[in-house]
Formats: structure tokens, sequence, C-alpha cells
């Protein structure tokens, strides 16, 4: 009996809590606290655990405290006392049509209270929650904000990462046909001679590595010591006023006299670039937030003007200009730099590393727009004299105000011009306008005379600095044509066809396979120092890049052709097709199909094509000795001709195999000398052979054929801005 008035008490109990509650129910927004239905609970709870002596342990240490009542929650009245003998829910939770809120079935509640919406007593809640709801806020909810708000990585992406999933580049075919008397580089050590070649005939002296060279380790000791003047010495970056980027100049101790402090480079931070998450220039925030269609450039890749900067030394190196300063993607901390409000601190270690790339400064160089005020190009070099020679005093220093235009300096100046034409032609330079590039004059000693007098002559150098905006994935074909701002300069200057020191300067270089390999391996492994490098995108880069090379080789070929001419080329664009070549079957074997499938057919069966110029045996290496006597006896197809041997391939009784044909012309592992080919090509040998074998797999290599398509893309509306 005694338990059965205990369960009669207990519902009791359980409806005047559920009473209690009703009459007292709120909306949900509004605070709620009712002292009387806590009691009421409680005391229920305290009474029902004196019924339940006999239950164990575990049990009665969960019912010893008390059941908080959920904020904000629905849940049937019985369930706020935390009876046990409620109803349980079944363990698979069923979901009701109109919520997403999981209950029993409806045939258990029934007879129950309805269920009501409940406010906790800010009283529960414990030490422990408000921990653990820092903590998940720390944790979670302000990374989801610092992502939200600056999405672009920070870091520098390591190269060694991707290097070994990429397969060595290797040309196979290339559309960069060479001049006859132009032969290309073909080794690491013809790179060399060409270079020391083209400073000795610049200067006129024994080799010295140019002004802006410097070595890998000069260049990581600079940076070092201008982390230590930021973080030990605290001597921040400044802030650059000028341009539409957060761009800084960087102080260091001068070596000479480490009192002094000197501008050593110029930082420009990813994210602080025109259209960066966290630019500092306001213009270009109201232009990115509110007219994203009307501003920027379509053609670039979005925020990555830090690693064309870098690539752009990388191109001007290669070619040999040396007329942009050193330019590498690195890692720097300021506060000075531009944080977002989760990233700033007071403390400099605590601060993020931003990435970006640090030029080195050029010194005693003055902005083109404004040199060209002072020293205006003339446009009549008929009256100018031949020199510019400058006589003074053993005792005194010749100065710039000294300079006057000559027909030397005229013509130094204008062989400057071309190597910023070049570079800025084939990188696709969107931004070079006057303000954009700087020119320096340096005075060279040419002798003295017997009374003391020092003779000097003017030697004009140009730094094209500014390189962020280039390397395009496609050509400008939207509102804005972006033309060259070297253009606009006179035609005594820009109107005169590409000199012969320029053109013995880059075709070399341009007509390799090897400096195209070493090349395009270079460029990449810089790209991919960003976070987001796009492979796609990459190789639209390259394809944009290839057909500005072209069409400059096509120019410097035509001696009458100058920046004028070279701005006019068709827009063309070189694909690069992945190959799949044998190891085991040599060049030989492949000459066949290629010439049929890939080039220049009717010239070939006609007799006649312009780039198979007859070479002399003596300008050939011979080949091993065994083949010269395999393929000499019998052959009845070898006629002599001006005292030398050729031969005529199989393919047509006209056609001459030489080591200069298009498709294999200029390759470094290739010798040629007139033969037949052998009876095997490269196809028939695929189609004679397993490529699903493990053999065949391993006996092949990755090889590139360029190609040379039509740009396709419409002119811009705008052709003059």
């Amino acid at each position: 009996m005694s338990n059965f008035k205990s369960m009669d008490q207990g519902h009791l109990k359980l409806s005047e809590i559920g009473k209690s509650f009703r009459d007292r129910s709120m909306s949900p927004n509004t605070p709620y606290q009712d002292l009387e239905a806590q009691n009421l609970t409680q005391s229920f709870h305290s009474e029902d655990e004196s019924n339940n002596e006999d239950e164990d342990a575990d049990e009665d240490d969960e019912d010893d405290e008390p059941v908080p009542i959920l904020s904000h929650s629905w849940a049937p009245t019985s369930v706020l006392g935390a009876s046990k003998q409620a109803v349980s829910a079944p363990q698979t939770p069923k979901f009701y049509k109109s919520s997403s809120i999981a209950g029993p079935p409806t045939s258990q509640l029934s007879g129950l209270p309805p269920l009501h919406r409940t406010i906790s007593n800010p009283s529960q809640i414990t030490k422990e929650d408000l921990n653990k709801l820092q903590s998940f806020t720390k944790n979670y909810i302000i990374p989801a904000a610092k992502w939200a708000y600056s999405p672009i990585s920070s870091k520098v992406k390591p190269s060694s990462a991707s290097s070994n999933n990429v397969v060595k580049y290797k040309i196979e075919y290339s559309v960069f046909k060479p001049l006859r008397h132009l032969r290309p580089i073909k080794s690491e050590k013809d790179f060399i001679i060409h270079w020391r070649k083209i400073v000795e005939d610049e200067t006129n002296e024994p080799f010295d590595f140019p002004a802006n060279f410097i070595t890998k380790a000069s260049f990581n000791n600079i940076i070092d010591e201008v982390v230590k003047v930021i973080e030990e010495e605290q001597i921040f970056p400044e802030r650059i006023a000028a341009g539409s980027s957060g761009s800084y100049f960087v102080y260091n101790r001068n070596n000479k006299n480490p009192q002094v402090l000197e501008r050593v480079g110029v930082f420009k931070p990813k994210d602080e670039e025109p259209y960066g998450p966290v630019s500092p220039k306001w213009t270009k925030w109201l232009h990115r937030t509110f007219f994203p269609c009307f501003f920027g450039r379509s053609c670039l890749i979005p925020n990555l003007g830090y690693i064309s900067e870098a690539a752009a030394t990388v191109m001007d190196q290669q070619l040999l200009s040396y007329i942009v300063p050193h330019t590498e993607v690195i890692n720097l901390r300021s506060p000075t730099f531009y944080y977002s409000y989760f990233d700033k601190s007071e403390v400099i270690n605590k601060l993020p590393q931003k990435i970006g790339s640090f030029q080195l400064f050029l010194k005693g160089y003055t902005e083109s727009i404004n040199w060209l005020r002072s020293y205006p190009i003339p446009n009549d070099v008929s009256t100018l004299p031949q020199t510019s020679e400058v006589i003074i005093g053993e005792d005194e220093t010749v100065q710039d105000t000294q300079f006057k235009w000559s027909k030397t300096s005229l013509r130094q100046f204008r062989e400057e011009i071309e190597k910023l034409v070049i570079l800025d032609y084939i990188i696709r330079n969107t931004d070079r306008g006057l303000d954009n590039w700087m020119i320096k004059i340096e005075w060279i000693l040419k002798r003295k005379t017997k009374n003391g007098s020092k003779i000097y002559t003017p030697i004009v150098k140009i730094g094209a600095i500014d390189n962020g905006l280039a390397f395009p994935w496609k050509r400008p074909d939207a509102w804005r044509s972006f033309p060259f701002g070297w253009l606009f300069l006179p035609l005594s200057i820009i109107g005169q066809p590409f000199s012969l020191r320029t053109r013995n300067h880059y075709l070399p270089l341009l007509t390799s396979k090897f400096w195209w390999e070493q090349t395009v391996e270079k460029l990449r492994a810089t790209f991919e120092k960003d976070n987001d490098f796009s492979h796609r995108l990459w190789l639209k880069q390259l394809a944009v890049l290839k057909g500005q090379a072209f069409n400059v080789v096509e120019i410097l070929k035509l001696s009458y052709a100058g920046p004028l001419e070279l701005t006019r080329r068709e827009n063309l664009e070189v694909i690069d097709e992945v190959i799949s070549v044998p190891k085991s079957v040599t060049n030989n074997k492949l000459l066949r199909e290629m010439q049929q499938s890939i080039y220049d057919i009717g010239g070939y069966e006609n007799g006649y094509s312009p780039y198979t110029p007859r070479i002399n045996e003596e300008e050939e290496e011979d080949d091993d000795d065994e083949e010269d006597e395999e393929e000499g006896e019998g052959d009845s197809n070898i006629s002599e001709e001006n005292g030398h041997e050729e031969i005529i391939s199989p393919i047509s009784t006209n056609v001459l195999v030489a080591d200069t044909t298009p498709l294999l012309a200029g390759s470094p592992d290739i010798q040629y000398k007139g033969r037949y080919l052998e009876d095997i090509n490269g196809f028939e040998y695929n189609l004679q052979h397993d490529a699903s074998s493990n053999y065949q797999e391993r006996s092949n290599t990755t090889a590139v054929i360029e190609r040379i398509i039509k740009a396709n893309s419409q002119p811009p509306v705008f052709t003059w801005c």
C-alpha cells in the first residue's frame, strides 16, 4: 500500500508542477524565473530519492544533482521533475514533420502534460560551462571569422612539396627556329660564354657582373639583417603613400657606417595588393566593394602581383638584360603593416608573418617621367654632336647637369630601351607607364689628359620596377588594351629598327630549346610558391608568354622591323602538348612521322624548306664509324654536290635530312650527319609494342611538342588607356 501511496503522491506532485508551469508560461523571448516551480521541483526530487533507496549506487549518484531546466528548449513537464517513473524515449528518435526536434512516439506521450517552452535559471550555469563556451569560441568561432575575413594564405608554399611530382620539362619539338648564322645555345657553358660576350661588347671592358647582379647568399644576408632591424631594433618599414597597394620602404644599416639607416628594399605583401582583403588604400576598397565589374584587370590572376614581381626578375636574368632589381618572395612582419582586427597585436612576435615580394632598392635612379622632363629626347638626330664627352678639372666632380644628348648617347639609350621593350612584350606587362621605370646616368672615365684633366662619357642606364601586373593568362580583351608606356617615346627611339647588338643578344637565347627548358622550370618554381597555384592557369600563362616570345623572334629576324612593328603583330599563343616518347627509339626513328604529321608537309614534298639550310660537312660532328659503314654500303641515293655528300630521305626523292630540320633543330643531344632514316619510326614502334606493359612504361619518357595557335580574343574598347 505504501508503494501505491507514494506513486499517487508522485503523480499529485507532477500535476502540481505542470499546473504551476502552465499558469506561468510566458513568451520564449521573455525572461522567466519562478522560485515556486524550482522549490516544487527540488522537493519532489528529494522525496523521490527517499522512495528509491534500494536503487544502485550509480543511479543514486546521478540523482544527487538537480536537473536544470533547459534554456529555451521544449520538453514534457514531467521531465522537469526528472521522475524515475516517467516514460523514457526510444533509442531511435522520431522526427516530427513540422519540426527537426526528435521525440518519443505520440502513443508513449499520451496522458502526459503538453510541451512548454522554458527558460533556464542563470544561477544554474556553472563555471565549467562558461569555460567550455569560451574554449569553443576561441577554437572555432574566431578562426572561422578570420578565414572569412582574410581568405588569402600568408605563408610560403614549400617548393619541395610539388617538385617531386613534376616531370622534367623536355622539349621534343620547338617552334622557335634559329637563324643560320646565329646558332642557339645548347648548354650552361654556352649560356655563360654568351653572357660574357654580351657584357664585354657593351662595356668594351673585361667581363664584370652587372650592377643588379647579386648572389643568393648575399640576398639572404640582407634579409637576415632586415629582420633583425625590424624585430630587435624596432625600426619598422614605412608605408609608401603613392601607388594603389600597400607597399613599404624597408630600412637597414649601412655597411660602411652602421649609424646610418638607408632604404634597402621595397616590400609588397600579398594581402595588401590593390584588390586584396586588407588593402590599406580605401579607393581600391571602394572599387572592389561597389564597382567590381568596372575596375581591375580581367586578364590577370587576382592577388598574384607579388609572384609576378619575382617572376619578372627570373625572366630578366634569363634574358641577360639585368634591368629589373633583384626580387624574391619572402616573409616579414611589422606593426606598421596593415592587419585585420583578429591579427593585430602590440607584441611583434605575435604578429603573423606576411608573404610578399621584396625588391632591392635602386640607388641613384630617377623616375623616367621626371628625368625626361629635364633631358627631353631630341627628334632631329642630324643636329646632334657625335659624342657627349665632358672634360673637368683634376679636383672637380662630374655632375648630371652636364649631360647633353649626342648621337652616341642616343644610340646607347635606344639599346637600353630595346631591352625594356623585349622584356615587357614577353611578360605582357599591363602597367608600364613612365612612372614605372627609372633612369640613371653613369659617368665612365675614359682617359686623363696631360694637364691632369679628366674626360668622362655618360652611359644611360634604366631600371624596370613595378612588374606586378604582368604574366596574364589571356590577352587584354575587355574594356582596356593596356598599351605599353614606351610607345609614346619619340620616333628617334621607338620608331627605329632593332639594333644588330639586340638581335645578336636575344636570338641565340629565344631560339634555344635548352634555354626554354631552363626558363620554364624556373618560372614554374616561382609561381608554385603561391598557395593558390593553379596548374591550369599556369599553362595558359605559359602559352601567352611563349606566343609573345614567338613574335619577338620573328621580328628580330627582320632587319627593318622595330618596336612599332612588334606591337602590330598578330596575337598568337604557343601550346605545349605533352607526348610519350620511347627511350629505346632514337630521334632518327621519330623523324619521318613528325615530318609527315606536324610541320611543313608541302615544303618537304616540293623539295624545299627555308628551315633546312645545307650545313657543310666540316661543321657537323661525325657519327660512330660502324653506323657510317653500314649506311654507306649499297646506297644508291647518295649524290655529290659542291664537294660534300647529300643524303636523300626515303620519304621523298627531293627531301634533304640535315641537323637543322625544323622538328629537331637545335637539340643539344642530337648529332646528325646526312644519311638514310631507319626503317621503323616512333609511331610504328608504339603500334608494335603493348603500351600497357610494364616494360613499355619504363622505357617511355615525357616530352613536349609546341604548337602555334591564334589567340581567341576580341579587341578592347578603349585602346588609348
